[in-house]
């Protein structure tokens, strides 16, 4: 036994003395300058390129290299491709006693390595990539032994710390940095997976995104015998961040240099706020879901090809697949299919957190299901299919939209309104006091080019109901069809205010000067005073519109028939109506064309109160309110009042010039006297010219064979009445009274009248 210990301690020792002249052999022999005129040497026979270093050390314990540098292609006057400021390599000797080439640590120091495109797939190391041109082998004789296959090469430590990669293409617009890389790995081998773990920050500086994006992964690597090709990835963990964003994914990799990738990413609950620093129009605060996706895609330097791609946020879900491309040019022909349950929503808090935007305040819109198919190719987005479905609406539909230069649009939407009260939950401080019901559909085809929408399409109404002024709309059913400046109409048909009606209309340049023709029947009117307008700050000059203190002018051509009218102050049977004028407008200086009426019987009362709240009333009445304010005025002739008064017909024919309204025909016929009114009213400044025929009948008490004639003057507030002596001569009563009173007959007949 003690003999056998001698024999150890004197092996050891010899091995120890042996190693030590070996690594004093190597120290004497390698030499600072032969090993760097051996580098020197070597670089330019292989590698082509200049190679510095500040000091290298080689002993049993391995290589050690600080500050080495490497030049682009051919020397350092082209700029450095390779720099680190410290590399180790520590091999184990032992293998290599055993014909294996095994590693035990490579550690490197702020490592630095900068990749360029000098043009379109060359790049600054491909003249390392070209193999050096070797004569066959000739084949093994048979028997012949085979040559050995070359030792494989194995890593036990590998670590990486504050180093950097960068990249930079052709074109000169596109830059990749890895920066602030730490990398450890260890059991690395050509073929066999092994551990790996990193952190870094990725800077992109690109036409399309700035920023950076820190990450860090966790997983396990094979270099597939050193052909990335061949390589894969399993991704156990990998996270990033962009702004104030945070997202994880794992997943698979195949093929390092051009990835077949499967990856499972979630980006977590983010707010619009955490991007800002990286997008800075976006509105701060928006609370945005947790997003999760699983893709499955192939990645190369010049485009990515999307097998599928699954993505799941908060009620959102939508699948895709294509293809973006950016080598020559950006481009992309990308599927989608898109699912949305978009929940219940106030407008007013989310124009609260987006305030940038010109979100509507007080909508609540209701509980939706949105579902699209769509097509993304250069700058087109074909819309193939929409719906929207909820409680009070759905639409269906397709679209195209053109982005790549000046927006176009174009496509058709169907659209069902189940229920117009449920509508008006949507805004109800503009739309509950309307009491809308019922339904409606449409169909609609839209476009938009050059900066102008278009729109056509027709609207079907079933039981459409709304109370506006007091009045009650029910039952409206019919066809509409319309576009952007026009509506027209066959045949409407429902209740006002629970009386028959039918109407048809054309209306056409509604966004400029609209013009519409109308045919309406309704069983009964009943005329109610328009609610009391609300005060105003200022007053707008008489006739200013919206812009540019310009009117707005309306035209109207049409026939009505009443069955009745009813008004405390005007009630009659049955009354017909026709117009065609044109210029409508507050102040009516534009007014031309002509109206005519029939009206009857009936009874007038107090006829001022309603013309005072009815302009139109007092417009189509001008000439009675004109003939109760003179007859008070007459009250020698003893004239019935007007104001108050049954009647059998009214009628009247008049027609517009400029606002000069020309009576051609305005006559009353009554129980107690027929009137005829003619002249010319200006209905701008109210002043009249007019000449009021009346003949009293029996049952006024007084009987006339002719018509008694006033002449109005003066304005519509203060008329000017001047006795026509010549009418009231030809009056029998008067006759007799004139052969009585002898010489002071004339002065008698003028004083009949007064002025006011």
């Amino acid at each position: 036994m003690s003999k056998a210990l001698k024999i150890i301690a004197w092996s050891v020792g010899g091995l120890a003395l042996a190693l030590g002249a070996a690594a004093l052999g190597l120290k004497l022999y390698f030499t600072q300058a032969r090993l760097k005129a051996l580098t020197t040497d070597f670089a330019a026979r292989n590698l082509r390129r200049e190679v510095t270093f500040d000091s290298v050390a080689l002993g049993l314990k391995g290589l050690a290299i600080s500050n080495l540098r490497v030049s682009e292609y051919p020397d350092f006057k082209r700029g450095e491709f390779f720099s680190a400021a410290s590399f180790a390599v520590r091999p184990s000797f032992r293998s290599l006693l055993r014909g294996e080439i095994k590693i035990n640590s490579v550690t490197a120091d702020a490592l630095k390595m900068r990749v360029k495109e000098v043009k379109p797939e060359t790049y600054n190391f491909s003249d390392l990539m070209a193999a050096p041109a070797q004569e066959p082998r000739p084949a093994a004789a048979p028997g012949q032994r085979q040559e050995a296959a070359p030792p494989q090469l194995s890593v036990s430590s590998l670590k990486v710390r504050g180093s950097s990669f960068s990249y930079a293409n052709s074109a000169g617009d596109l830059a990749v940095t890895l920066k602030d890389i730490n990398l450890s790995a260890s059991g690395i081998s050509p073929s066999g997976l092994f551990p790996v773990e990193a952190d870094f920050t990725l800077a992109v500086a690109s036409p399309y995104f700035k920023g950076e994006i820190p990450a860090a992964l966790k997983g396990r690597l094979a270099l597939g015998g050193f052909d990335p090709s061949k390589g894969t990835a399993e991704i156990e963990r990998a996270s990033l961040a962009l702004g104030g964003v945070k997202a994880e994914a794992k997943g698979s990799l195949r093929n390092l240099l051009e990835p077949d990738a499967k990856l499972a990413l979630v980006i977590k609950q983010f707010s619009t706020a955490d991007l800002r620093t990286v997008f800075k129009g976006l509105p701060p605060k928006i609370l945005l879901p947790e997003i999760e996706a699983d893709a499955d895609f192939k990645l190369t330097a010049k485009d990515v090809a999307l097998r599928a791609v699954a993505l799941r946020a908060g009620p959102v879900r939508a699948s895709l697949k294509g293809r973006a491309a950016w080598n020559p040019r950006a481009a992309y022909d990308i599927q989608a299919e898109v699912k949305a349950q978009v929940p219940e929503i106030d407008t007013t808090l989310l124009a609260r957190k987006a305030k940038d935007f010109p979100v509507p305040r007080g909508l609540k819109l209701p509980l939706a299901e949105v579902a699209a198919r769509l097509r993304l190719k250069d700058g087109t987005a074909e819309i193939s299919s929409f719906t929207l479905d909820s409680a009070p609406l759905s639409a269906s539909g397709r679209s195209t939209v053109n982005f790549s230069g000046a927006l176009k649009a174009a496509g058709a939407v169907k659209a069902e309104i189940k229920n117009f009260a449920r509508v008006a939950d949507i805004a109800p401080d503009q739309l509950k006091s309307y009491a809308l019901s019922g339904a409606a559909s449409a169909a609609v085809d839209f476009a938009y080019a050059g900066g102008k929408p278009s729109a056509s399409g027709r609207a079907s109404l079933n039981g459409l109901g709304a109370a506006f002024a007091g009045r009650a709309l029910t039952g409206l059913s019919g066809t509409v069809d319309f576009t952007m400046d026009s509506a027209a109409s066959k045949k409407l048909q429902g209740k006002l205010d629970g009386e028959e009606l039918t109407a048809s209309f054309k209306a056409r340049d509604l966004l400029k000067h609209p013009k519409a023709d109308f045919d309406l029947n309704l069983a009964k009117l009943v005329v109610k005073d328009p609610p009391a307008a609300p005060a105003k700050a200022a007053a707008k000059p008489a006739g200013a519109g919206a812009a540019g203190g310009e009117p707005f002018y309306l035209d109207v051509a049409g026939a009505a028939r009443l069955g009745a009218i009813e008004h405390p102050n005007f009630r009659c049977g049955p009354a017909e109506l026709k117009l065609n004028l044109a210029n409508i407008s507050d102040d009516m200086k534009a007014l031309d064309g002509s109206a005519s009426f029939t009206a009857g019987p009936g009874r007038l009362t107090e006829l001022y109160v309603l013309a005072g709240k009815h302009k139109a009333a007092k417009v189509a009445l001008y000439p009675l309110l004109v003939l109760q304010k003179s007859s008070k005025l007459a009250k020698g002739l003893n004239l019935p009042d007007f104001n108050n008064i049954d009647f059998e017909v009214l009628e009247g024919d008049y027609s517009f010039s400029k606002g000069l309204m020309k009576l051609n025909k305005s006559a009353l016929t009554a129980e107690v006297a027929d009137v005829n009114s003619s002249g010319t009213i200006n209905l701008p400044a109210e002043k009249l010219d007019m000449k009021i025929l009346t003949t009293l009948k029996r049952a006024s008490g007084v009987t006339m064979s002719a018509p008694v004639g006033m002449l109005v003057k003066g304005t519509f507030t203060d008329p000017q009445v001047k006795l026509d002596v010549k009418s009231i001569a030809e009056q029998p009563a008067v006759k007799k009274a004139l052969d009585k009173l002898a010489p002071g007959a004339d002065k008698l007949l003028k004083g009949l009248f007064k002025k006011r």
